[in-house]
C-alpha cells in the first residue's frame, strides 16, 4: 500500500515540474507585461452631486505601453503627442460621449487634438485592464506635454470636476498606490 502511494506521489511529482514553456498551464503562470504596465497607468474619476455618482471616467495612459518593446498591433508612434484611452460612463444617458452634456476632457490645461471612439471589437480594448459593458472607450490624442507631471482633468460645468495625476517616469505599482492612499 505505502510502495502504491510512494509510487503515485512520486509521479505526480515529476509530472507537475515538467511544464512545458508553450503548455496551456505554462501560459496561465506567465505575466501578461502589457496588461500589467497598463494597470500601473490606469486611474478612475466620478463625478459625484447629491451622493450620487453622475458620470465615471476610467483612463489610461498609453505612451509607456505604447513604448512597451513587444507591443506590435494597433500601438501608435508616441513622439508627437500624449496618448490615452478612456472610458466613460455617464448616468441617465443613452450615449455614454464625454463632450456632449458639458463633460470635458483636458490634459494640462489643453483640450484634446483628437477623439477616437472605438469598436467593441478593438484590439486595444482586449488589452486594457478595467473594460466594461457600459462604458463607451475613445482612444484620446493630446499635444505633447514638456516635462514628467501630467494632469487629467474630467469636467463638468454642472457636477465639477475630477483630476487624474499621472508621470511619464515609470513607478513600481505599490508605490503609486501608497500615492493614492496617502491622498
Amino acid at each position: 500500500m505505502y510502495k502504491k502511494i510512494l509510487l503515485l506521489s512520486s509521479v505526480l511529482l515529476f509530472s507537475a515540474c515538467s511544464i512545458k514553456e508553450n503548455s496551456n498551464l505554462a501560459q496561465l503562470f506567465k505575466k501578461d507585461d502589457i496588461y500589467h504596465i497598463s494597470l500601473m497607468n490606469t486611474k478612475k474619476a466620478q463625478l459625484i452631486a447629491s451622493l450620487e455618482t453622475k458620470a465615471l471616467l476610467t483612463a489610461t495612459y498609453l505612451n509607456p505601453v505604447f513604448d512597451y518593446i513587444e507591443c506590435k498591433e494597433s500601438c501608435t508612434s508616441t513622439p508627437d503627442a500624449e496618448y490615452f484611452f478612456v472610458g466613460v460612463y455617464i448616468t441617465d444617458s443613452e450615449e455614454h460621449t464625454f463632450n456632449s452634456r458639458g463633460y470635458h476632457l483636458k490634459l494640462n490645461g489643453k483640450k484634446p487634438l483628437g477623439i477616437q471612439k472605438l469598436d467593441k471589437n478593438d484590439p486595444l480594448r482586449y488589452q486594457m485592464p478595467m473594460i466594461n459593458n457600459w462604458s463607451t472607450y475613445y482612444k484620446v490624442k493630446f499635444p505633447k506635454v514638456e516635462g514628467n507631471d501630467l494632469k487629467l482633468t474630467f469636467e463638468n460645468d454642472r457636477f465639477g470636476k475630477d483630476t487624474l495625476t499621472y508621470s511619464k517616469k515609470m513607478k513600481p505599482l505599490f508605490d503609486s498606490l501608497k500615492e493614492d492612499l496617502s491622498r
